[in-house]
């Protein structure tokens, strides 16, 4: 591992990932490729990044990269499907509510209030907040 880091240091990612993929458990080797996918989002290269996300099955983190892009259209699906397939890792509650939340926004700025609410319910304390204040707008 110290080896792997000691070359991403130097930007010598392909000799990494190789070293990483042939020397190390799956959980390490899984690190070094999380420091990678920061590596390209941090270069611009932010549908790499999402792409190999998703092919290492890392999907909280290809949700947070699309939120941070503003994605959110792409990233509720993904969730929705993932957590759909017993597939989205129960360490990832916060980001999955977050994505949900802000689907419901991105909803409720087309004016489709009814599947906003759908939403809402999915996304955790900031969800019912939102649907209060959805509420409140409806009614007032």
């Amino acid at each position: 591992m110290d080896a792997c880091r000691y070359m991403q240091n130097f930007q010598r990612y392909d000799e990494s990932i190789w070293l990483a993929k042939v020397s190390l458990k799956l959980e390490e080797y899984g690190e070094v490729m999380k420091y990678f996918i920061d590596q390209l989002v941090n270069q611009g290269s932010r549908h790499l990044g999402i792409l190999l996300a998703v092919s290492l099955s890392l999907f909280d983190k290809a949700a947070e990269i699309l939120l941070a892009t503003k994605l959110v259209t792409v990233a509720a699906p993904l969730v929705e499907a993932c957590t759909e397939a017993g597939k989205w890792p129960d360490h990832a509650t916060a980001t999955k509510e977050r994505v949900f939340v802000e689907y419901a926004k991105y909803l409720v700025s087309l004016d489709n209030v009814p599947a906003a609410l759908q939403y809402c319910d999915l996304g955790g304390e900031k969800g019912k907040q939102l649907k209060e204040e959805l509420a409140l707008c409806a009614g007032g």
